[in-house]
């Protein structure tokens, strides 16, 4: 593990823990211990999600530890060894991320969130800061984990961008109190730009990632919903399972272009800009006539898989808009009915 920025804080790193001890103590907040504290250690140890009693738990794991007192303690169940250390100046953060179900993970607000994801994060200042200042840290910290919950494009199950969940744990910890004021400003840069960083290095350390069926399935679409509007308006062909495999796999091939990638991915976004009215003056609620340029993404999806006839069979797809076709948005309609079009053109060439 990288240093931090505190150099008399010793560290030592476990299998299932790193510990971080300093003899002249921290000034700490966190919700953790739900208050300002002092404290002579910092754990983050990860550890199974079916604890009963957390803080019986607790007490026996630092009895075997041996460590400094009083110390604060995060359970998680991110592996440590993937744990992100970013240090910048006098700041130093530390994350760690449990991801495996993170496209699930539910808002803060849903008391149904799921138990098996957690984001850590240990902010550690190489300064003395007055209880305000590290309040201010401590917000600025939350801040920056949803900044790379959104560069990550980390969805809750409401497809809403996640902005963590009541498992994530916060230790924000300092070298004492000051009563005076430093430069937030600086401070806050420094902090926003570690903790963004590092979460997002922990979360990926954790094996999250996102493809491209990975966002149309974020909208509700799957595969087989797309081979069946196909299907649908297939005529003069006998519609057999051999016909169906080959266009599934043809969706799947079609979905490794680049290009057609680029037009699904820029269909998505501009869809949800605007069903959440994000840009003013525009309301495309009741598809309006005058709105073509989500025809010509799907025309031009259609062209990029097969080619100038693609381009009629879009129109059918278009018109027609069989199954999950005709559930889609203004734009996504277009856009995967060129989806379709281009595949069902393709396979009928080869």
């Amino acid at each position: 593990m990288d240093k931090i920025c505190i150099k008399d804080a010793q560290i030592n790193i476990k299998s299932d823990a790193f510990i971080i001890q300093r003899e002249k103590g921290f000034l700490s907040l966190s919700n953790v211990n739900n208050n300002f504290s002092t404290i002579k250690t910092i754990i983050n140890h990860s550890s199974c999600n079916d604890i009963q009693n957390k803080e019986e738990y607790i007490h026996k794991f630092l009895e075997n530890k041996n460590v400094l007192n009083p110390a604060s303690v995060i359970l998680t169940g991110a592996s440590i060894s993937k744990s992100a250390v970013e240090t910048s100046d006098y700041v130093t953060a530390i994350v760690s991320s449990h991801a495996f179900n993170l496209l699930d993970t539910k808002e803060v607000v849903n008391t149904n969130y799921d138990d098996k994801i957690s984001i850590s994060t240990i902010l550690i200042i190489n300064n003395d800061l007055s209880y305000k200042s590290l309040l201010n840290v401590y917000s600025c910290a939350e801040r920056a984990k949803v900044a790379a919950l959104w560069d990550l494009d980390v969805r809750n199950s409401s497809g809403d961008i996640s902005t963590g969940n009541l498992n994530d744990s916060l230790i924000v910890a300092c070298t004492g109190k000051n009563e005076e004021e430093i430069d937030n400003a600086e401070l806050q840069t420094l902090v926003m730009k570690c903790v963004r960083k590092a979460t997002k290095k922990a979360i990926l350390n954790s094996g999250y990632k996102k493809e491209v069926l990975d966002y149309i399935e974020g909208i509700g679409i799957k595969i087989e919903d797309l081979v069946d509007a196909g299907m649908e308006l297939c005529v003069g062909v006998e519609k057999s399972e051999e016909l169906y495999e080959k266009l599934h796999k043809q969706i799947l091939k079609s979905l490794k272009d680049l290009n057609v990638v680029s037009f699904i991915i820029a269909g998505i976004r501009l869809e949800e800009d605007y069903a959440k009215h994000r840009v003013t003056g525009i309301n495309v609620d009741d598809d309006p006539a005058y709105l073509y340029s989500d025809e010509v993404f799907g025309m031009s999806v259609a062209n990029q898989i097969a080619g100038t006839k693609a381009i009629f069979n879009f129109k059918r797809y278009d018109e027609e808009k069989p199954g999950i076709i005709g559930k889609l948005g203004p734009v996504l309609d277009d856009v995967f009915a060129g989806l379709i079009a281009g595949c069902m053109s393709k396979i009928f060439e080869e």
